[in-house]
């Protein structure tokens, strides 16, 4: 991805975030899982403070990286080419749902390994900077 691309696309990341930063706030006591305050996400569940962050795929879809980036306060976006899915997430023990703003919700199995990646249904995403 070439530098300006992605300078707009962290500008819109971080535009969407300011727009929506105020949407499912809850008072900060957290939810299952032991966040810490002020790591509520979507609908008061705690959002895991090793999700947060970008990620990119080791593989490509016709040769176009996925990227998810997932927020403190349950906002995601998905990124593969030029396409973007914007939406909520929650996260449940193992599972985590990403609810688009259009489409279906997919439940994913999550966890963190090796290197600092995060797996999504056993494919590698590693930290993307």
């Amino acid at each position: 991805m070439g530098t300006t691309r992605r300078t707009v696309v962290t500008a819109l990341a971080a535009a969407g975030v300011l727009l929506l930063g105020g949407c499912g706030q809850t008072d900060g006591t957290g939810g299952p899982g032991g966040a810490a305050a002020g790591e509520a996400g979507a609908a008061g569940r705690s959002v895991p403070p090793e999700l947060v962050g970008s990620w990119s795929t080791d593989r490509s879809v016709n040769f176009d990286t996925t990227v998810f980036s997932f927020y403190e306060d349950g906002v995601f976006t998905q990124e593969v080419g030029t396409a973007r899915v914007t939406g909520r997430y929650e996260v449940r023990d193992s599972t985590l749902v990403t609810f688009p703003e259009e489409g279906k919700p997919k439940a994913y199995t999550w966890r963190t390994g090796e290197g600092g990646c995060l797996y999504l249904d056993g494919v590698r995403h590693c930290p993307y900077s």
